[in-house]
């Protein structure tokens, strides 16, 4: 019985060490799969949000950087948050607000994956620099998005395939160019679970 129990014992251990063999084996392929980061600093506002878009919205990697911070925000302040999204996003995916922060918020359809941020905060943090278990942010006021791919499809449509510290394939984002300003298109992979 005790040597059974030995077996128990030693067939655990093997299995946790390659259990973390696997996951560094993964880490190493996705930092060997990075073409590239892009970080920045958090804000912490709809409106310092509204006026860095504002003045940033010709570069699509600023954009893509600040619609994160916005998700982000979102934990901080629902409100502030899902107006600084739906800001930076396509018009469909918008309502006039006059009384809001950004003049906008996000239309209800829109409103869903917000709400999907809202619920599972470890989402935007996984992207943002946030580690495993919690995904709280080593460094809370710096964001760095690692990028496997930047697909330049056309003129007006850029799309970035990210790296999430909770998926093991990095998630697409497309963004869009109209009217001189790059806005968020697609995001719809950025709402699905991490690995708890």
């Amino acid at each position: 019985m005790i040597r059974l129990s030995w077996v128990f014992v030693l067939a655990g251990l093997l299995l946790l060490t390659a259990c973390e063999s696997t996951r560094k084996i993964k880490e190493d392929i996705k930092q060997d799969a990075t073409s590239r980061s892009i970080e920045g600093v958090r804000l912490h506002s709809a409106k310092e949000l509204k006026e860095a878009y504002d003045k940033n919205a010709g570069d699509p990697d600023e954009v893509l950087l600040l619609f994160m911070n916005a998700l982000l925000l979102i934990e901080e302040n629902k409100d502030e948050g899902y107006a600084a999204g739906a800001y930076m996003s396509r018009s469909n995916d918008q309502w006039k607000d006059p009384e809001g922060p950004t003049g906008v918020k996000p239309s209800q359809a829109a409103s869903e994956g917000f709400n999907r941020m809202r619920d599972n905060p470890s989402y935007a943090r996984s992207y943002a620099g946030g580690e495993p278990t919690d995904y709280k942010l080593t460094e809370p006021e710096k964001i760095v998005l690692e990028i496997k791919e930047t697909r330049e499809n056309s003129d007006t449509e850029t799309k970035f395939f990210i790296w999430s510290s909770g998926k093991d394939s990095a998630s697409p984002v497309t963004l869009r160019l109209a009217n001189g300003k790059w806005y968020v298109d697609e995001w719809s992979s950025l709402q699905t679970g991490v690995r708890k």
